[in-house]
């Protein structure tokens, strides 16, 4: 094992798009665990969308602060362990940091299987694929026949999203940016439709793509294209709201703008 811990450190919070210098490289010894925590080395790290919302205030969790080790969930391999349910070689999931070793508290971590490859436990066993699915199926309550409606669907959980309701047997519409991921919606996912919202008014070919109207809307980024939708509901519609990604970037946010859960609500 290495003698020191590489850490990337939010050197500053942000007062509008990230910019590098809003991180900083960082080495610091690696730590010891303590009665009841687990030290591991990580294995992969997610980086989502959700970890910029943090640096805008409280959300499901504590603000980040400036001069900390940058916070994200990951799987790391037990290393150490001084908690009864972990041993050197388990898999576990939780907030390990950007960093290459972490300190957990052992009854905050999940224990994972092993699988391959690993990265799914990151993806569709992770929080991005629970996600999509109960917040598509509990939350939006979509079934078949169903016109859905996803934005950001080329991103982690709306590709999910988009692919559930496909299996479902819903009418599938995803809201992308470019030519390019609207033909891979449609040409290799097989969405019905897929909507470029950079190619014209939105409020126009969102409707051409739902002539009917929508049943189930999954919005992963409020803003213009959430009241477009909201605009296209059909009566008893239901809207899943998972995240505001088209305000993460803004000097400021109003609280009630902020991504409440990386899980969907109402």
């Amino acid at each position: 094992m290495p003698s020191t811990n590489r850490q990337f450190h939010l050197a500053r919070l942000p007062d509008g798009p990230l910019t590098r210098d809003c991180f900083r490289l960082a080495e610091a010894a690696i730590p010891e665990p303590k009665d009841g925590e687990v030290l591991l080395k990580a294995r992969y790290m997610s980086v989502d969308a959700a970890n910029r919302a943090w640096m805008q205030g409280a959300t499901y969790r504590d603000a980040l602060g400036a001069g900390t080790v940058m916070s994200a969930r990951g799987v790391g391999e037990v290393v150490e362990s001084r908690h009864p349910d972990f041993e050197a070689g388990d898999l576990a999931f939780g907030d390990l940091g950007w960093q290459e070793y972490a300190t957990v508290p052992g009854k905050s971590l999940m224990k994972q299987p092993q699988v391959t490859p690993l990265s799914h436990l990151l993806s569709v066993y992770g929080v991005s694929g629970l996600t999509a699915y109960f917040g598509l199926r509990e939350v939006a309550q979509a079934k078949p026949g169903d016109t859905v409606v996803i934005s950001a669907v080329a991103g982690a959980v709306g590709t999910f999203a988009g692919q559930i309701a496909r299996i479902m047997g819903c009418r599938t519409v995803g809201i992308a940016g470019g030519d390019e991921k609207c033909r891979w919606l449609t040409d290799e996912l097989g969405y019905d439709a897929a909507v470029n919202y950079k190619a014209g008014p939105i409020s126009e070919t969102l409707k051409a793509a739902c002539p009917d109207g929508i049943d189930a809307y999954f919005d992963n980024v409020g803003g213009e294209i959430f009241e477009t939708a909201l605009s296209q509901m059909k009566m008893n519609g239901r809207i899943a709201c998972c995240g505001v990604v088209s305000t993460y970037d803004a000097a400021s946010q109003p609280a009630h703008g902020r991504a409440a859960s990386p899980s969907c609500s109402w």
